[in-house]
């Protein structure tokens, strides 16, 4: 574990410096945040492993710590932007830089530990970190949003705290690795688990906190929100799953939350509350992919990368989004126009990340929901045909939303060169694990 413990110092180091100096802070967070997704990224490549009594590093763990580095160095260079632009914060800017590295530790820390109540502890600390970052603004709407966020956040992980318990009482542990639940235990656990983890997921109906969150977040924060910390909470659902195996309420869960998903994301007229219910569809395609993944090998892993593909993707939305709303002075989707006309990069970035987020090949999301559906057909063609249903009206509904933006006559919007090419970077990066997912098909290393 010695070379995998840099992934929890260095955050924590920027935390620190972070907190000296606001100039100080804006070059040493992306310095730092870089340095951490590239050791994470050779630590993934190079198959390390690694398990020791506190500490747990397998493929799936390291997935999610790349990706919530990635996204951390990302929206690190996106606050360089964000900060210059914050009228009156609710405190002073060099605790925001020290909050976003904090935000990306207790993520990394959840990730890697073995326990589940040490992974409790990591989340709830992640529910303290993003609430502050939500009122960075200090506007009334940020502070209700991030009230109300911490409201439901803390009520789901009390629940979630009730499912360890119940799995300690009847498995004697907690560490995952040796985890076993059976019985009434295992399904009295994953309904627990399924609330409360579920809640930080944002799986319906405890997703309430997810359009007020993203609504009032900066827009470096909404990415990692919806980026990292869903991810985060879904591997801790995952660990139980795995040793419950209680498949047909995950997959009720998942179901459920996909279709109420896609049909709030076709009324929606506010851009970041739109992203905010996608993301809330993607979670729920995932979880329906957790549920089924006992019926095929490599579907788990097909989640994990469209988990990370959709990272990227909408870390690129939230981002691109949140400029378009400063730079057009509104949040309605009605008022931004002709996106691609103006800044044809932004443009670019929205159309290509929708594309992406909603499976359009050859994005690695349509290589996942194609397996997903094609394993429910043998299973129930009846869950196949609902999940068919609420992939395509999440499909329609972000992508005719996108297209509205992107497309046709609008005024003319201004962007700096560097606030276009971060959300772009994005989309790109999210192409490449796709093209990359598909060479492993072809080639065998990936077996569908």
């Amino acid at each position: 574990m010695e070379q995998a413990i840099y992934l929890l110092i260095l955050p924590l180091v920027a935390a620190l410096v972070s907190l000296t100096s606001e100039r100080l802070a804006s070059i040493f967070t992306p310095a730092a945040s870089f340095l951490t997704a590239a050791l994470s990224t050779e630590l993934l490549a190079g198959g390390y492993r690694a398990s020791t009594g506190t500490f747990y590093a397998d493929w799936y763990s390291l997935v999610i710590t790349t990706i919530v580095v990635w996204i951390y160095f990302f929206a690190s260079l996106a606050s360089i932007y964000y900060v210059e632009r914050v009228e009156r914060p609710f405190f002073s800017l060099r605790y925001y830089w020290s909050l976003i590295s904090l935000f990306a530790l207790t993520m990394i820390f959840t990730a890697l530990v073995s326990n589940l109540g040490w992974m409790w502890i990591g989340l709830e600390g992640t529910t303290i970190v993003s609430a502050l970052l939500i009122i960075t603004d200090g506007k009334k709407r940020n502070v209700e949003g991030a009230w109300r966020y911490m409201i439901i956040a803390s009520a789901g992980l009390g629940i979630a705290f009730l499912s360890i318990v119940i799995a300690y009482s009847s498995a004697g542990t907690l560490d995952v690795r040796h985890l076993t639940l059976t019985g009434k235990s295992a399904l009295l656990v994953s309904v627990f688990a399924l609330i409360g983890f579920g809640t930080k997921v944002g799986l319906f109906p405890m997703h309430s906190w997810l359009p007020d969150a993203h609504g009032s977040a900066p827009s470096p924060v909404s990415a990692m929100l919806s980026g990292t910390l869903l991810p985060t909470a879904l591997l801790v659902y995952l660990r139980i799953f795995q040793s419950a195996r209680e498949t047909g309420i995950t997959l009720l869960a998942g179901v459920l939350t996909l279709l109420v998903a896609s049909v709030l994301m076709a009324s929606q007229r506010f851009l970041k509350r739109l992203l905010a219910y996608s993301s809330m569809d993607m979670m729920g395609v995932a979880v329906i992919g957790i549920a089924l993944s006992p019926h095929h090998p490599a579907l788990l892993r097909l989640v994990f990368i469209l988990l990370a593909v959709h990272a990227f993707s909408k870390g690129a939305l939230f981002i691109a989004g949140g400029n378009l709303v400063k730079a057009c002075g509104t949040r309605e989707i009605g008022d931004i126009r002709g996106v691609l006309s103006s800044t044809k990069l932004t443009g670019y970035s929205l159309s290509l990340s929708a594309l992406s987020v909603t499976g359009a090949p050859p994005f690695a999301t349509f290589l996942a929901e194609l397996v997903i559906l094609g394993t429910a057909v043998t299973i129930n063609r009846w869950w196949a045909l609902l999940i068919g249903t609420g992939l395509l009206l999440s499909f329609l509904a972000l992508n005719w939303h996108s297209a509205r933006m992107v497309f046709g006559e609008g005024r003319k919007i201004e962007l700096p060169l560097g606030e276009e090419l971060i959300p772009f970077a994005m989309t790109l990066t999210a192409l490449g694990i796709s093209l990359y997912a598909w060479y492993l098909v072809l080639t065998g290393g990936l077996v569908i």
